[in-house]
């Protein structure tokens, strides 16, 4: 089955709206701008697929936290590719950033991985992988 525009235009919304909230707003105001965005069950895999965080206070916190921690110098995020299936989706971006961290410059790059849920209506983020490439 095709997935609706409007379905494909709804994620992409919510994606900009995820990180609109933690690249454009205020630290202390990211976990409250993010959990409308979340599934309350959502979880966060870092590298090697680790658990960062579950639940959907947790995980708007982790975003929280890593601003409170860094210093993020720049951040480019590719257009989302979209799959929908049904009540399900999958959307994947390529990132890159460079940040300040106790004192040391960082430069990495990777992809985001977030698989989506329909849930009353609505797409909500129900969980998320952050896949850093490979150090050079």
């Amino acid at each position: 089955m095709k997935p609706q525009n409007s379905d494909l235009e709804q994620i992409q919304i919510l994606l900009k709206s995820i990180n609109d909230a933690w690249l454009k707003g205020r630290p202390e105001d990211v976990p409250q701008a993010l959990t409308p965005h979340f599934h309350p069950d959502i979880c966060i895999k870092g590298p090697g697929l680790q658990m960062m965080a579950k639940g959907r206070d947790a995980c708007a916190r982790s975003y929280q936290e890593f601003l409170q921690q860094a210093t993020l110098k720049d951040c480019a995020l590719s257009e989302p590719e979209v799959s929908v299936y049904g009540d399900t989706a999958v959307a994947t971006f390529k990132w890159e950033m460079t940040y300040v961290l106790q004192g040391q410059e960082y430069r990495e790059s990777g992809y985001d991985l977030f698989v989506l849920c329909r849930a009353d209506g609505r797409w909500l983020a129900c969980w998320r992988a952050m896949l850093p490439a490979p150090s050079q």
